[in-house]
C-alpha cells in the first residue's frame, strides 16, 4: 500500500519507515504538520498514519481538515497521551484507529494491514465527474436521464477512477479494484475493460474521457 507517517520523532519515524518497508509498503514521510497536510490535500495514501502532536499543524487539525474535504483515507492515530478525553477527541473526529506510545511495531503493522484491506469508505453516495454521475448505493451510472449500462468489474473499476478524477490510477491497482489483491489478469483484459468503458462514457465528437498515460496507467478527465 502506498502509506503516508506524519511522525516528527525521527527516531520512531525511521523505525517506523523501515517496519513498513519491510512489510512491503510504500513510504512517505513527513516530520511537519503543515507539510503533512499539504502531501494529503494534493497525494492519494490508502492509509495514514498521524502522530498528534506536531510542529506547524497537530494531528486533531489536521484529521479534522481532512474529514472536512470529505477525504476517507483510514487513519491511525499516534500519541503518548493515554487520556481517555482526547481519544475520545480523535475518534470523534474521524480517526479509524489509535496507539498510544510506547506500541509494538508489530501491532501497528497488523492493525495497518487492517486498515488497508477495509480501504477508504467513500463519503458521498454519489460520485460526480464532468457529466457522469456514478450511484453507488443503486449501482447505476447516469449521464443526465440517461443510464448506461455497465458489468460488475466495469463498475468498480470506472468508481476507482471517479473517486481520483485527474489523478493516475496504475494498472495494478485498476486489478485489486476489479478482480481482488494479488490476482493474475493479463494486459489483454485490463485493454479490453478499458476500451469498453471509453465505448459506454465517451461522447462523439468529444476527447476520451478515460485516457492512457504512458508506462503509468490511466486518468479519468472532464468532457472539455
Amino acid at each position: 500500500m502506498k502509506l503516508l507517517v506524519i511522525e516528527d520523532d525521527k527516531r520512531i519515524a525511521r523505525v517506523l519507515e523501515q517496519g513498513l518497508t519491510e512489510d512491503g509498503h510504500n513510504v512517505f514521510l513527513c516530520h511537519r504538520g503543515d507539510e503533512g497536510l499539504e502531501l494529503i490535500q494534493s497525494q492519494y495514501f490508502e492509509v495514514i498514519v498521524l502522530d498528534v502532536m506536531l510542529p506547524g499543524c497537530d494531528g486533531f487539525q489536521i484529521l479534522k481538515q481532512t474529514r472536512q474535504a470529505k477525504c476517507s483515507v483510514p487513519i491511525l492515530m499516534l500519541t503518548a497521551r493515554d487520556s481517555m478525553p482526547e481519544i475520545v477527541h480523535g475518534l470523534d473526529l474521524g480517526a479509524d484507529d489509535y496507539l498510544t506510545k510506547p506500541f509494538q511495531l508489530e501491532v501497528l503493522l497488523a492493525r495497518v494491514r487492517a486498515m488497508g484491506r477495509r480501504g477508504q469508505v467513500p463519503l458521498l453516495d454519489q460520485l460526480k465527474v464532468g457529466g457522469l454521475v456514478l450511484d453507488r448505493g443503486q449501482k447505476r451510472l447516469l449521464r443526465g436521464e440517461d443510464e448506461i449500462p455497465l458489468t460488475r468489474k466495469e463498475f468498480m473499476i470506472l468508481e476507482l477512477l471517479m473517486r481520483r478524477p485527474q489523478q493516475v490510477v496504475s494498472r495494478n491497482e485498476l486489478i485489486e479494484a476489479g478482480w481482488g489483491f494479488d490476482a493474475e489478469v493479463s494486459d489483454n483484459s485490463i485493454d479490453f475493460y478499458m476500451h469498453s468503458l471509453r465505448s459506454k462514457i465517451n461522447v462523439q465528437g468529444q476527447r476520451s474521457l478515460i485516457r492512457t498515460v504512458r508506462a503509468q496507467g490511466y486518468a479519468l478527465h472532464a468532457a472539455s
